[in-house]
């Protein structure tokens, strides 16, 4: 059967469902009008366009085609007057990060918010226009989650009024540092300011270290590339190594702190280290909102292949074979990974108005939304990145051998994707930094907000009016959750009485079921949002075929948590009816499967993938792409086969 003959089996348009994702979940900051007139425009740039020949590229070609997808990137956006988000949107259709990326996205908004409107106004523009391009460098070899254990010195000379920057130890590299192997000619660099014998903790420099015009370090600057990493490798991660090196007094960025010329620190804004904070809460917040995207792309590969792909023959019909995504084992597979990712989308505006509504708190004084929006961000960071990651790996398993080609498109999505679960806030410890918050909860009368559900009774889980209610899973979702978040307080309080201090206590003890239990909050969250997104589409075929990936979604993480439900009072007969609707769901989503995927309307080149193509023509293309795209293929023998085999044949 083909991939159009699928097709007509939805039981809803994909493109009603488009309409309705993009501009309410997708993309909210752009129209869908423009979200398809810059797929036009930008498809006719090659440049813009990812190649299947990139999986033949050298380290070397990787990082030129990244350069070369910047600069017309630049180029196109100038013609366009794009945007921020409109820039954004189409920085996602090339795969890896890339130096320019670090420019826009990290590099100038860090320096935007860090600098006194003096410095902004006499840099910002060079950085707009590439004369600087720059790198923020605040990771070091030695020390990554750990920011106040940062090594680089930054030493102020009163006599000269200069800062000397200094790498004291072999630990305080800088490294991973996106755009500084090759590309940056200023860092900002993240770096102990001492003054007057007194060490004032990590603060921001603006530093030059290669020469604008030549792009050769300076003396006293020792930078370079780090080398090549499991993925991402068109970008110039890099090393940065200062030995005593001067730069000027206005180096340092000072619109919340500075020093006199005298060496005297003065504290600016009380509130300026909660703005910073926040910063890095905002980063998370991107993995959140954009890692839709490879998840939608390696689910539209997969179930394609699935439909096209035919293995043993079929029980009904001898003569010809079964279609993989008839298979049950398959089904679970990616429709359970299809259903996370629709929760995903649902998720994703109402965490990033959260965060938008504490930052613009915050701007005017007030912290209140701070600490909750800090744990909400890390757990979706948390979660979303460690889910899509265990997908990414999913979807390309299901597609045998031939998801293990890198012409598949999936191993790239998934090596580009890992870094996730580690920059931008190690999932660990951010979980434990929710676990923690999350405990505090228990000691407060009635807490409002987000996680205010942990603080109720618990409810009696031995009724269940109908095993598809929505309602009854979420109270489901949230008893498993107290119970958690209860025993961890239940435990923590004991070891304090026992005399324990804190930081021993969440070192030692309480690590494991303290991440455990932020799972179980994550779940109780996602499916609220869920249940809301779901309820606001009006068009009622849409609404259906999404409901059952809802429940395909419940059944399958309360299942994990079966012990827990027993223990909660729910009858071992309703969990047994939990795990049929599971499998019911299966069945019931495969006629909707390419048209729930397919919605996304990721692009052919977006994908860049040989066995996910929209035509479904997967064995001619892997056969053409292998026989006359390959370098190894030219010619008839391998050049210098002979001088390594001839001896010994």
């Amino acid at each position: 059967m083909s991939l159009e003959e699928e097709r007509k089996k939805a039981s809803f348009s994909p493109t009603e469902l488009t309409q309705y994702l993009y501009p309410n979940y997708l993309v909210p900051q752009l129209t869908l009008e423009r979200i398809i007139e810059l797929n036009l425009k930008c498809s006719k740039i090659p440049e813009l366009n990812y190649s299947l020949q990139k999986f033949h590229d050298t380290r070397q070609q990787d990082i030129i085609r990244a350069y070369q997808f910047g600069t017309a990137l630049k180029k196109f956006s100038e013609s366009e007057k794009l945007t921020r988000w409109e820039r954004r949107f189409i920085m996602g259709f090339y795969p890896e990060l890339t130096a320019h990326v670090a420019q826009y996205e990290f590099f100038i908004p860090s320096f935007a918010l860090q600098a006194n409107e003096e410095q902004k106004k006499l840099l910002l523009p060079k950085m707009e226009s590439l004369e600087i391009t720059g790198c923020y460098a605040q990771t070091e070899l030695g020390h990554g989650s750990n920011v106040r254990g940062i090594e680089t010195q930054a030493i102020y000379d009163e006599n000269t009024q200069q800062f000397i920057m200094h790498s004291p130890t072999i630990t305080s590299y800088k490294w991973w540092i996106g755009g500084l192997g090759l590309t940056a000619t200023h860092a900002l660099v993240a770096a102990r300011l001492i003054a007057k014998g007194n060490d004032y903790g990590p603060h921001i420099f603006l530093v030059q270290i290669r020469d604008t015009k030549t792009r050769k370090p300076l003396d006293g600057v020792d930078v370079g590339d780090i080398g090549p990493k499991f993925g991402l490798n068109g970008n110039d991660n890099g090393f940065l190594k200062f030995d005593y090196y001067r730069v000027p007094f206005d180096a340092m960025l000072n619109r919340f702190a500075r020093l006199t010329p005298e060496g005297d620190y003065e504290l600016l804004d009380p509130n300026g280290i909660k703005i910073l904070y926040a910063t890095l809460v905002s980063l998370r917040a991107g993995i959140v909102t954009d890692s839709w995207y490879r998840y939608a792309c390696a689910l539209t590969i997969s179930i394609r292949y699935s439909l096209v792909r035919e293995q043993f023959p079929d029980h009904e019909n001898p003569n010809r074979e079964r279609m993989i995504l008839d298979y049950q084992i398959q089904r679970h597979k990616l429709f359970k990974n299809l259903a996370r990712l629709y929760g995903h989308v649902f998720a994703k505006k109402p965490v990033s108005d959260h965060y938008d509504e504490c930052e613009r708190r915050l701007f005017k004084g007030d912290d209140s939304l701070l600490a909750e929006s800090h744990a909400l961000v890390s757990l979706y960071k948390v979660y979303v990145s460690h889910f899509t990651v265990q997908g990414l790996e999913e979807c390309r398993r299901s597609c045998g051998g031939h998801g293990y080609m890198m012409l598949s498109g999936l191993p790239s999505l998934y090596m580009n994707h890992l870094p996730t679960v580690t920059y931008d806030g190690d999932n660990n410890i951010l979980a434990l930094q929710a676990a923690r918050y999350l405990i505090t909860l228990m000691k407060k009368q009635n807490p409002q907000g987000v996680f205010g559900f942990l603080n109720t009774p618990m409810p009696d889980l031995s009724v269940c009016p109908d095993i598809k209610d929505s309602t009854y899973h979420q109270i489901c979702f949230e008893a498993i959750a107290k119970l958690k978040i209860q025993s961890v307080f239940k435990k923590e309080q004991d070891l304090i009485a026992k005399g324990f201090k804190k930081p021993r206590i969440w070192n030692e003890f309480l690590q494991v079921e303290g991440i455990e239990a932020t799972e179980a909050v994550y779940h109780a969250s996602l499916h609220f949002y869920y249940i809301e997104g779901i309820s606001k589409i009006s068009n009622l075929l849409i609404r259906n075929a999404i409901e059952i990936l809802r429940l395909i979604y419940a059944s399958t993480e309360l299942a994990k948590y079966h012990a827990e439900l027993i223990r909660l009072g729910m009858p071992n007969s309703i969990f047994e009816q939990l795990k049929e609707v599971q499998l019911d769901s299966l069945d019931r989503t495969r006629p909707n499967a390419l048209a729930l995927i397919e919605a996304f309307e990721i692009s052919e080149t977006t994908l860049n993938s040989v066995i996910g193509r929209k035509d479904g023509k997967i064995y001619q293309n892997m056969v053409w792409t292998s026989k006359y795209m390959n370098p190894v293929n030219k010619g008839k023998v391998f050049p210098g086969i002979h001088r390594y085999l001839r001896p010994k044949l």
